[in-house]
């Protein structure tokens, strides 16, 4: 069974994740419960936890400062938050996982299964880049943690050539011809990549800008990537597309 810690500053907040946890996550033992970062430190050091389920905006501390005062980060995090700004977004990037609140269910047992299916080697990877992220303030390594139901890839973000919506899932192709069945949705990658210079030319497709390399015209048009392949663009894009390809 692994060991969770629920980190949170507000007592509903608490209390709900506490019970979703008790009657959708068997396998996780909440071993400890904190109402700020420094209770969550004494109980890190304490209990030692699989799993750190932690909030961002508390008073005294955030929970980006909690992590900078570990010498090791040995566990996964789960930011917990009910703020969706882009720079949270970011931290993406390098957690195990980020919920927003209320939390969704059907999120939440996403998130369940990855951690229970993940492996160590990986664990011992992302949480690396989490550290040193973490420490440095910079969120943006050129790469992205992609999450699927088995494992944790850390992509460049310059080798996906475009990803593709999956009903709650995402699509995302590499530019060494493998697939990654990501289990966010396609308008969390738009938002996640849109400093990177992607674009959502269709609602099922999010395309990097680096890698077209023909725009065919029509009534919406056709890109061709790098890899030769076409993909439709929506008339209703088409201009906005155009302009973003001169930029």
């Amino acid at each position: 069974m692994l060991r969770a810690i629920i980190i949170d500053d507000e007592p509903r907040g608490r209390s709900i994740l506490q019970q979703l946890l008790a009657l959708h996550a068997p396998q996780l033992n909440i071993v400890g419960i904190a109402s700020n970062a420094d209770e969550g430190l004494q109980i890190i050091d304490t209990h030692k936890p699989d799993i750190v389920f932690l909030d961002v905006e508390m008073p005294g501390k955030s929970g980006f400062e909690l992590l900078r005062e570990l010498n090791t980060i040995d566990f996964k995090v789960v930011f917990v938050s009910a703020h969706n700004h882009y720079s949270l977004k970011a931290i993406k990037f390098h957690a195990f996982d980020y919920l927003l609140k209320p939390i969704d269910l059907d999120e939440l047992k996403q998130t369940i299964e990855k951690l229970l299916r993940s492996s160590q080697a990986h664990t011992h990877n992302q949480f690396t880049e989490l550290l040193t992220a973490s420490r440095t303030g910079n969120t943006d390594l050129g790469k992205i943690a992609i999450s699927s139901l088995s494992s944790i890839d850390l992509i460049n973000v310059d080798d996906i050539l475009y990803c593709e919506a999956s009903a709650n899932n995402t699509l995302v192709y590499l530019t060494n011809n493998k697939k990654i069945v990501a289990t966010k949705n396609l308008k969390e990658y738009e938002d996640l990549l849109l400093s990177h210079r992607f674009f959502r030319i269709h609602h099922a497709y999010l395309v990097n800008l680096k890698h077209v390399a023909r725009y065919i015209k029509g009534e919406g048009g056709s890109v061709i990537l790098s890899n030769q392949k076409e993909l439709e663009v929506s008339r209703r894009k088409k201009q906005e597309f155009l302009n973003a390809l001169q930029n």
